[in-house]
């Protein structure tokens, strides 16, 4: 981590500490404002892939060419600064396969002690709430019982299963959301319910149909992308934004972009940041 990355934009020529790069980006923008910023994070491949299927075909994973340490430094600093993170059904069904390929943010190996530490002494809480996205509620009870340590709220629409959103509510400590009059989570409506129970900052770190419902609520603030230098090929994976088309396009200009070489080993990386 102690390899620097170059700046390309917007001051071309600078050098940066990877370590740390993140930080106080997401924390200083609420501060001015009662209207929670909700961004995101995605790796990718040069051909757009962020996940290919698992070994067991059923399931899919981030490509084992792009993922690497320092892209996984810079997703945890850009969750030491959430109040909540929100991930989908499918990470808390492959934690209870075993599946899932870390626990959810912050996460607890001393290599991320200096983020844990950095948290306290800005008064937030030791992790992250969890608002779990889902409108089939298919969510394992186990895997809701492994965050007893965290305010976990379930984000469903009207329609959804009224039995099995009681049976998940009365067998865990997970408390129930309703956005939207249909069986989706409806985005629009969501920032405003966010922001009554008192949160500012949220980091959504589920997949392309999460992303792709923020973005037709338009409740997407800003997207931190890695760009692997990689090419995977393939016809089974998944891309950042699954959905409808969207129209008009969802339009993010740039903010920044650095420039790692250090990682994929033999093809290096671009990190960039895109702001509404």
């Amino acid at each position: 981590m102690d390899q620097d990355v170059l700046e390309l934009y917007p001051d071309s020529g600078n050098k940066h500490a990877l370590q740390g790069l993140y930080m106080g980006q997401v924390l200083e923008h609420p501060r001015r404002t009662q209207i929670p910023f909700i961004y995101s994070n995605f790796i990718s491949s040069l051909d757009g892939r962020i996940a290919v299927p698992g070994p067991d075909r059923n399931s899919h994973q981030v490509p084992e060419a792009i993922a690497n340490p320092r892209d996984w430094r810079l997703f945890q600093e850009l969750a030491a600064q959430a109040d909540l993170l929100i991930t989908s059904a499918r990470y808390f069904r492959q934690a209870a396969e075993q599946e899932a390929q870390a626990e959810l943010p912050v996460g607890s190996g001393p290599e991320f002690d200096d983020l844990r530490e950095w948290r306290i002494r800005q008064g937030l809480s030791p992790q992250p709430d969890i608002a779990v996205f889902s409108a089939s509620l298919d969510i394992p009870v186990e895997s809701i019982r492994l965050y007893e340590d965290r305010t976990l709220y379930l984000i469903t629409g009207a329609m959804a299963d009224t039995e099995r959103l009681r049976h998940l509510v009365d067998s865990s400590h997970a408390q129930a959301i309703t956005c939207g009059q249909n069986g989706h989570v409806d985005a629009s409506v969501l920032r405003a319910t966010l922001a009554e129970l008192g949160y500012r900052r949220v980091y959504a770190i589920a997949g392309p149909a999460v992303l792709h419902t923020l973005i037709q609520g338009n409740a997407l603030d800003r997207l931190y992308h890695t760009t692997a230098h990689c090419l995977l090929g393939g016809t089974r994976f998944d891309t950042f934004v699954w959905g409808a088309p969207l129209e008009p396009a969802f339009c993010m200009p740039l903010r920044a972009m650095y420039f790692d070489p250090h990682a994929p080993q033999g093809a290096g990386q671009t990190l960039a940041i895109y702001d509404r």
